[in-house]
């Protein structure tokens, strides 16, 4: 009996250990498909791309009581690799008032004053994209920083000042580019549909929500 069981687990981990390798990689990371995107999971962000253009990196602000889960979130997009980062801000809840404009922080410290000139709805009203310039500074400032808050006033005259972990920004920004480039080219395909993938789970709640040093990767 310890003769057979033995043997089952030396298979086990065979199988396991085969499943590893035969895992598919793009830039260097283990990647899966859903959506019709190429997906890595890294700590607090999903980054995407689709084949030959965009790529995205996207955060949420968790909410158990919101029905997906996450009140409002934070994305990074670039329609293709020549083109620039450009954020994108979602109040899943609410509607925010744009003519007062928004402030970003990176950890408690202020970093972009944004007026309303420089804000767009460009798919729904309550997505807010920021201007290609602001953007790239923003972003410049986030990467080494462990927090980023948006504050803005809300419909109906509430102020909101939200605040997501930048934990796993600078693996998913790196992994975007470089597959981005790939895709586009046509060198890389994406995975084939059904791959196993695990399950995002971003960090609880919003880790570190104070700055701790560790939002660098």
């Amino acid at each position: 009996m310890i003769r057979r069981l033995s043997i089952w687990l030396a298979v086990a981990s065979a199988l396991l250990t085969g499943t590893s390798v035969q895992a598919e990689q793009l830039c260097n990371q283990q990647v899966h498909q859903k959506f019709d995107e190429t997906r890595i999971y890294s700590r607090s962000f999903i980054a995407s791309c689709k084949p030959g253009s965009q790529c995205r990196l996207v955060t949420h602000k968790l909410d158990k009581r919101a029905p997906l889960g996450f009140s409002h979130t934070l994305t990074f997009q670039r329609t293709d690799q020549n083109s620039s980062w450009q954020i994108l801000l979602v109040d899943v809840f609410g509607l925010a008032e744009t003519s007062t404009g928004f402030a970003l922080a990176i950890d408690k410290n202020p970093a972009l004053t944004i007026s309303s000139q420089n804000i767009t709805t460009p798919i729904s009203i309550n997505e807010y994209a920021l201007d290609e310039t602001l953007s790239v500074q923003a972003l410049a400032q986030a990467k080494p920083g462990d927090n980023i808050s948006w504050s803005y006033t809300a419909k109906g005259g509430e102020v909101s000042n939200v605040r997501f972990s930048l934990a796993g920004l600078t693996k998913a920004l790196d992994w975007a580019e470089c597959a981005q480039a790939k895709l586009a080219s046509g060198k890389s395909s994406p995975p084939k549909p059904g791959d196993e993938k695990p399950e995002y789970s971003p960090p609880e709640p919003d880790v570190p929500v104070d700055p701790v040093g560790d939002g660098r990767d």
